[in-house]
């Protein structure tokens, strides 16, 4: 008799406490969430993005160091160039993103 007694009671509290949890989450409310979509300016490019190369002139009588030194000096301004082009390129993938 003794655990007849005690297995009801084991079974009332089981039943009773899932019972418990659902209600504490009834009273809760979510709260209100607005969203908006804000644009942004389209800005210029940088000047400094767009501004002209210096390119190194090259000497009339050019001798095979000089064509070197020129090489070299055209590789820089070219890398420069790219550079700037990458610039443009993620401005321009930033504008299109938003």
């Amino acid at each position: 008799m003794k655990s007849s007694v005690t297995s009801r009671r084991t079974n009332a509290l089981l039943l009773l406490f899932p019972l418990a949890l659902l209600t504490g989450c009834g009273t809760q409310q979510k709260p209100l969430v607005e969203y908006r979509t804000i644009s942004q300016p389209n800005l210029p490019i940088p000047a400094e993005l767009t501004s002209p190369i210096d390119v190194p002139p090259v000497p009339d009588n050019m001798t095979f160091g000089q064509s070197v030194e020129l090489s070299a000096q055209l590789y820089g301004a070219l890398g420069q160039c790219n550079v700037d082009r990458a610039g443009i390129r993620q401005i321009e993938d930033t504008r299109a993103s938003h």
